[in-house]
C-alpha cells in the first residue's frame, strides 16, 4: 500500500500537498545553451540596444506606478501567461523571449503557443538573451523568462533599431 509523502514545510507551515508535489519533482538541470526554438540575430549590435529598450521601458512603468490609470498604460508584460494574453488581445508589439527556458512540457506547450500566436499576429520574437540576462535588463534579481513590449513609448527609438536590424523597416 502507498503512503502519504512527508508533509514538506516552508519555515514552520505545512505546504499544501498540491504545491509539495511540485516541489519534489526531480529538477532537470538547464544546460544553459540556446535551445532549438531560439534563432539568433547573429547581430551583436542587438543586445545592447534590446537592454538598453527593455531598462527604460522598466524605468518608466515603474516610475508610474503610484498611477491609478498605470496598468491599462503598461509598457511591458512579463511571464508567459501575461505575455500570452496580451498577444490574444493584439497588445503585444514585441516579445523577447529568453533563449534558455526549461524544458518541461507544460512550458513547452505555452512556448510554442507563443511563437505560433506571435507569428499568426506578426508580431517579431527575440531571442538574444538569456533568462538571467533578461531579468536583469529589467532590473530584476530575479530570472525572466519572456517580456513582452505592449507600448515602447520612451524608448522608440531602440524599439525602431530593433525592428530594423530583425529587417522588420
Amino acid at each position: 500500500e502507498e503512503k502519504d509523502p512527508e508533509p514538506m514545510l516552508s519555515g514552520d507551515k505545512i505546504i499544501p500537498e498540491r504545491f509539495a508535489a511540485c516541489k519534489r519533482v526531480p529538477k532537470i538541470p538547464n544546460p544553459g545553451v540556446p535551445r532549438a526554438y531560439a534563432s539568433k540575430l547573429n547581430d551583436e549590435r542587438a543586445i545592447p540596444i534590446l537592454i538598453e529598450m527593455l531598462g527604460e521601458l522598466m524605468r518608466l512603468q515603474e516610475r508610474n506606478k503610484g498611477d491609478k490609470n498605470a496598468r491599462a498604460r503598461r509598457r511591458l508584460v512579463m511571464g508567459l501567461r501575461e505575455v500570452a494574453r496580451g498577444i490574444r488581445a493584439r497588445k503585444v508589439k514585441m516579445v523577447v523571449m529568453a533563449n534558455n527556458l526549461d524544458e518541461y512540457g507544460a512550458i513547452d506547450s505555452k512556448l510554442q503557443e507563443i511563437l505560433d500566436m506571435a507569428r499568426a499576429e506578426d508580431v517579431p520574437v527575440i531571442f538574444e538573451l538569456n533568462k538571467r540576462k533578461l531579468g536583469k535588463a529589467l532590473g530584476k534579481s530575479i530570472k525572466v523568462s519572456v517580456v513582452g513590449v505592449q507600448n515602447s513609448d520612451g524608448a522608440q527609438e531602440q524599439f525602431k533599431k530593433l525592428r530594423k536590424i530583425m529587417g522588420l523597416i
